[in-house]
């Protein structure tokens, strides 16, 4: 390990001390430009967290706005870590004392014999700045490789399949924000592992939409048009789905006619509304609106903000008693407040119509009001604090909710870069720095419960890409910010590319390393700078699959 603080110290200083001017926005041509352009003001009513402990009391809960209007930030430059930082929020005493690990968790967490070789200083908490994204970049780059301690052959261990692509969310977030690419290779290679032929289409149709707006967002960073096509020939398959049961809507699971649901919908919505600014094909404009305004007839509580989860039909629905469909799961899960964000701002994007950011930041709000510990503004999943459902199963989330808080980071993350928003700022920021100072362990793995403590029982590859969903939404968040007030936006000397072995494809390796079961190896051919010590990179050629031919399907016409 480095010897941390002078070095350390000579990279802030460097980083600090140059500023650019130069805007991050996505897209380039987007309305938002005018909004990140303009001058910074003081905003006399918004506290803004910089950094834990902040000195200023809470307003009320936390983070819950004053009136519907966007506040202005202050102007932070120069301004640096506090040089003793402390533990912004204690771990809570509820959380049980870990039971036994169950041999699934002892397979899991044997990965922790294999100590990463990374030449990132420990503790984070002792020098992470939102103001300087080289610190990010290194959080970041370090939890990439401890995740590629599960990776073989496109895969994550212990990982559902729908997840990979959030994971691969976050790593094109992080590289869009960042700037430094060094996820290219990885990002290439899990697109071109899972892109078959008929391999990303799936009997749920919201695992196969997350691999189409995973490879939407790789197309908008890397511009391959093979990504492009597999977005397609998903949405096209969704359409399929798309009936009038309940008055319109595609499917959850294409086996069961009556289930429709808002991550679905949503998804689907999300990449209708790309596709549309992406070709400018007014069919995938009318599918976007009109999927839109059939979840909001259902699933969205304009008094509130809230979302319902799910919608039935009886066995004997008819069509002329569409109110005859129930309505289930107020308020149950925080993917669901995420799930429409990334279409709101894509349509935004095409058409310039601030309502549908208006709507964005009413459904973001009520999530930050209802899924956040209102003592510290941390999010909870509702279900971290279950019981062990049985002797073999670790307590709190299981399977897919455990990735369901990153995905609401990264909905909250476009819709401010669409438009700022100093509630959205703090709320992803306050959740950066709570894992940081209370829920990672020494070999950069981070645990479910972001207000700490880290508990080896519920830690893993899941919860490791849900906190990185989250810090790629810190890093697309604090990347706008600090253009916006022209503030230095460089990430200094973080420029390895994450490795990807030649053999995954078979299913064997050792995740990239050249000496041990790590994305980084011992080795080095490159230098990370002042701080830096390098690692080898094995660089692989990444055949890119040809997407399959696609014809327009009618779908949800109004």
């Amino acid at each position: 390990m480095l010897v941390r603080s002078a070095l350390l110290s000579i990279i802030l200083i460097k980083s600090l001390a140059s500023a650019s001017t130069s805007s991050y926005i996505s897209p380039d041509q987007s309305p938002a430009v005018a909004l990140h352009s303009s001058s910074a003001t003081e905003d006399p009513v918004q506290s803004t967290y910089l950094h834990f402990p902040h000195d200023s009391p809470r307003l009320g809960n936390a983070f819950i706005p004053k009136s519907d209007t966007n506040q202005d930030y202050y102007n932070f430059e120069g301004l640096s870590p506090p040089e003793n930082p402390t533990n912004p929020a204690p771990a809570w005493a509820r959380h049980p004392l870990a039971p036994p690990l169950p041999p699934h968790k002892r397979q899991i967490l044997a990965k922790r014999a294999n100590q990463i070789q990374i030449d990132a200083p420990y503790p984070p908490a002792a020098y992470i700045d939102i103001n300087n994204l080289t610190t990010i970049a290194i959080l970041a780059e370090a939890a990439v490789a401890r995740m590629q301690t599960w990776y073989t052959g496109g895969q994550y261990e212990w990982t559902g399949w729908w997840q990979i692509p959030v994971i691969g969310m976050a790593y094109t977030a992080l590289d869009n924000a960042l700037g430094n690419r060094v996820n290219e290779l990885l990002i290439k290679d899990l697109l071109y592992k899972n892109g078959g032929v008929g391999y990303m289409i799936d009997k749920y149709v919201d695992d196969q939409s997350w691999w189409a707006m995973f490879a939407l967002r790789a197309y908008e960073v890397y511009g391959n048009n093979t990504w492009l096509q597999q977005a397609v020939n998903i949405s096209v398959n969704n359409t399929l789905y798309w009936d009038q049961t309940c008055g319109g809507g595609v499917l959850w699971l294409t086996y069961r006619p009556k289930i429709k649901n808002t991550i679905t919908n949503g998804l689907y919505f999300g990449i209708l509304a790309r596709l549309y600014r992406y070709t400018g094909d007014l069919q995938y404009f009318n599918y976007a609106m009109n999927t839109l305004n059939w979840w909001l007839s259902w699933a969205f509580d304009a008094p509130t903000g809230r979302v319902w989860d799910t919608i039935t039909a009886p066995t004997d629905w008819n069509p002329d008693y569409p109110s005859a469909c129930n309505v289930t799961g107020l308020e149950t899960w925080t993917y669901n407040s995420g799930a429409f964000l990334f279409g709101l701002a894509d349509l935004y994007y095409a058409t310039g119509n601030t309502t549908l950011l208006d709507l964005g930041r009413t459904i973001a709000y009520a999530a930050m009001r209802d899924f956040s510990d209102q003592s510290t503004g941390v999010v909870i999943e509702s279900c971290e604090h279950d019981p062990q459902p049985s002797s073999d199963l670790p307590p709190g989330c299981q399977q897919d909710e455990t990735m369901f808080k990153g995905i609401l980071m990264m909905g909250m993350a476009e819709l401010y870069v669409a438009r700022p928003d100093s509630n959205i700022y703090n709320f992803v920021n306050t959740q950066l720095l709570s894992v940081v100072f209370n829920d990672i362990d020494d070999t950069w793995l981070f645990g479910e419960w972001w207000n700490g403590p880290w508990n080896e029982t519920t830690a893993g590859p899941k919860t490791q890409g849900n906190t990185l969903a989250m810090v790629s939404a810190a890093a697309m968040i604090n990347r706008a910010f600090l253009s916006k007030v022209g503030h230095s936006t460089a990430v200094q000397g973080v420029s390895s590319q994450v490795t990807v072995p030649s053999n995954t494809s078979s299913g064997v390796g050792n995740a990239g390393s050249t000496a041990r079961s790590t994305g980084v190896s011992a080795a080095s051919s490159r230098t990370r700078g002042p701080v830096g010590e390098g690692r080898v990179s094995l660089l692989v050629g990444i055949g890119m699959a040809v997407g399959a031919g696609m014809v327009l399907l009618t779908g949800p016409l109004a």
